[in-house]
């Protein structure tokens, strides 16, 4: 993941709303945070650590595991070395768990390793579990399983030091488990980094294990951790079992965050004017864009059926998660919508966003003419003079 686009998901002040409800959903839940050798044995270690802390203080259920562990690191790990917190000035207690073999091979001794868990959340200290033998592999299937069935887990997180996959020029923030089993591990792993097709093995096994969200993160950027957890867009690459990002059809409970999203760009001429009372009479024609449950982006259909035609208005993303393909994304999702419905074509008006239209979308200069006769009168009508862009829904 590069330095500027890690610099842009930066928490702040204004995002305090969104991180307190974190808070309150997170409290009390199971992570399971898993913590790659190579980067335990980094300078940025110490500062992870004090993340964790953060996490731990906010009545987190945290179990702690070390992943990809070598010979050489084998006995700093049963050592305790890594987990030395003298220069951290949150400190959490922890109750260490040796896992071998025998935790693996019956029915009870399975369930002792569950009670063990249970009783450090009881306890509410943190659970470190650390192989006791060189030939115990947490990246194996029977160790894992084992440690998911042991306690319900709400997150598992693995801490890297690889930065975040890009596929087609944007970072892959988020994908559902199954488009990554189903579809990207077999069409694109060109475009993929070893290890990230080794760790997406991991985290589909963690989503059938009932684990709903899995995070990949790059712990060489500052408070990483922080911010993927604390903000809906995060850092890293998150893969997930609910949904996450999802386009549908707005209804009348969305009315007042419409009109709040886009009244800035409306104040900067950038968006027509649309009073409260007109989304309210117009709701039907909105598609809005929802990351983990909050609206973040819109766009307006209005459809013209004797030409069967199509405008695509007021589309709009905040401008926090500008740069993420989520207004091309929405722009599509009304293309697709208009031509399943029979549309031919799909027009746009706009004063400004002409680039993102063309580049992105794949829309063409149009003239005047080709407009809807009812929508050419009130293109006049509000003399904005908006260049016309036109795209055929027919030969895509």
């Amino acid at each position: 993941m590069n330095n500027a686009f890690s610099h842009n998901n930066e928490l702040k002040p204004s995002d305090l709303p969104g991180i307190l409800r974190y808070v309150r959903l997170f409290r009390r839940q199971t992570f399971f945070i898993g913590i790659d050798e190579a980067l335990a044995q980094t300078d940025t270690f110490a500062s992870v650590l004090k993340e964790i802390a953060v996490l731990d203080s906010l009545n987190i259920r945290i179990c702690l595991f070390f992943y990809g562990c070598k010979q050489g690191v084998f006995s700093l790990v049963n050592s305790g070395e890594y987990l030395k917190l003298s220069d951290v000035e949150e400190s959490f207690e922890f109750n260490q768990l040796k896992l071998n073999k025998s935790h693996l091979e019956t029915e009870s001794a399975k369930a002792h390793l569950t009670e063990v868990i249970k009783q450090s959340f009881e306890e509410q200290t943190l659970c470190l579990i650390t192989p006791e033998e060189h030939s115990i592999n947490f990246e194996e299937h029977l160790v894992f399983e084992t440690l998911c069935q042991s306690t319900q887990v709400h997150k598992l997180i693995l801490l890297t030091i690889n930065e975040c996959p890009v596929i087609n020029g944007e970072p892959l923030t988020n994908i559902s488990a199954n488009e990554l089993k189903n579809n990207l591990l077999e069409a694109s792993t060109g475009q993929l980094p070893s290890w990230f097709l080794s760790y997406s093995h991991l985290a589909i096994q963690a989503i059938e294990q009932k684990i709903e969200r899995v995070h990949l993160l790059n712990c060489n950027i500052h408070n990483a951790l922080l911010n993927e957890l604390f903000d809906k867009v995060g850092i890293g690459t998150m893969i997930h079992s609910n949904k996450y990002e999802i386009i549908r059809e707005a209804d009348i409970n969305d009315v007042q965050a419409l009109y709040n999203l886009t009244k800035n760009s409306v104040k900067r001429d950038t968006l027509l004017n649309r009073s409260i009372d007109t989304i309210h009479e117009r709701i039907s024609d909105y598609r809005v864009y929802e990351i983990d449950g909050s609206i973040v982006a819109c766009t307006c259909i209005h459809y013209f059926e004797e030409d069967l035609s199509v405008e695509i208005g007021s589309v709009f993303v905040q401008p926090y998660y500008n740069g993420r393909g989520i207004g091309r994304k929405l722009v599509n999702d009304a293309c697709d919508k208009a031509f399943k419905k029979g549309y031919r074509s799909a027009f746009v008006l706009t004063v400004n966003a002409a680039k993102f239209f063309q580049l992105k979308c794949g829309f063409t200069n149009a003239e005047f003419e080709e407009l809807p006769k009812e929508r050419q009168f009130k293109y006049k009508e509000n003399k904005r003079n908006s260049f016309v862009l036109k795209k055929n829904l027919v030969d895509r």
